[in-house]
């Protein structure tokens, strides 16, 4: 019956076309050729924020919202134009990958690389796309591309791995071809969180299944980890853990020295004098530790919330306690 389905859709015309179309696009889709996607997405993130921090010369937090296998088909419908797409070659693979990046994220990017304040949050401005913003942009798709370069090198054992390189931009689905229709794609979907005020956007990579078998055969060709690599690698995640370690932490505006009898006449409404400057001088402490602070900051706000922002780093005595304490995580 399902043969019969495609012989009509065959026979037909436009209208039929675009039927078969989507009953290739809806078929089974196959798993990853290489294992721990997730683990890859995850330190692909924490890798790009490493490196994006120095290349927009501010903080940024990348969040994984999604490693999933998907028709390229349905992938390309989705897309909305004029896109930013930039076209990725792959070394060995007859195949290209793909880097979708959303208006936001563009606008925010040639923002900030011209000069823009990253403790602002405007608002995106629709516009076409621009012979400027391909050029500041192509050099955000190839740190991008180094963060996951890295990504697979420590996931998948193989030392200094440069599989994929930036070639051109496209803005329209339809010249940026990189597979088959019907080819199995791996789309990691994130979303980027620029700066103090937090400009955010997202982007996506889509790389063909066929592309990521190029990165699993280069794997089964390198030697056994031995067992010093292999316990390198169980003290790199030993450090990782120790450093994602949760910490709670404090915010002091001021302290206040009562008596015993002024605590005991409190009552509802009562007012504790706060002077002025207290907010220029906030302590971040651990609790039970308040004693050492382990920095201090400014008492402002943000996003509508109160936040305290960083004026002096911590004592260069916390802070080699900390890096010994990762150390021995």
């Amino acid at each position: 019956m399902l043969e019969q389905d495609v012989q009509d859709d065959l026979n037909s015309s436009d209208a039929g076309d675009g039927v078969l179309r989507r009953k290739i696009s809806g078929a089974r889709v196959s798993r990853p050729p290489i294992p721990r996607i997730e683990e890859i997405g995850e330190d692909f993130a924490k890798l790009l924020d490493d490196r994006l921090r120095r290349y927009l010369v501010t903080i940024t937090s990348t969040i994984i919202l999604g490693c999933e296998v998907k028709k390229l088909a349905r992938v390309l419908e989705a897309i909305e134009v004029p896109a930013m797409l930039g076209v990725i070659e792959v070394r060995g693979a007859p195949v290209s990958a793909l880097v979708n990046i959303s208006n936001d994220l563009l606008y925010h990017i040639v923002d900030l690389r011209l000069g823009g304040d990253s403790e602002v949050s405007p608002v995106p401005a629709a516009r076409s796309i621009t012979v400027l913003d391909c050029a500041l942009c192509a050099s955000f798709v190839e740190v991008m591309l180094d963060a996951f370069a890295e990504a697979l090198s420590v996931n998948l054992g193989i030392p200094g791995i440069q599989p994929m390189t930036f070639s051109k931009f496209e803005q329209h689905v339809n010249m940026a071809r990189i597979a088959p229709e019907n080819a199995d794609v791996l789309v990691i979907n994130a979303s980027l969180d620029i700066g103090e005020a937090a400009r955010s956007g997202e982007f996506d990579l889509i790389i063909p299944l066929s592309a990521l078998d190029t990165f699993k055969a280069a794997s089964s060709r390198q030697p056994k980890l031995s067992s010093k690599a292999t316990d390198d690698l169980w003290s790199q995640r030993m450090v990782q853990a120790a450093a994602e370690a949760p910490v709670r932490m404090s915010a002091i505006i001021h302290r206040l020295h009562l008596d015993i009898a002024a605590i005991e006449a409190w009552k509802p409404g009562e007012v504790l004098p706060i002077p002025g400057s207290a907010r220029e001088r906030v302590e971040l402490v651990i609790p039970g530790q308040e004693a050492t602070p382990l920095a201090t900051g400014r008492l402002g706000a943000m996003e509508e919330m109160k936040a305290v922002k960083l004026t002096q780093p911590p004592h260069e005595e916390l802070r080699a306690a900390l890096a010994r304490v990762i150390r021995l995580g």
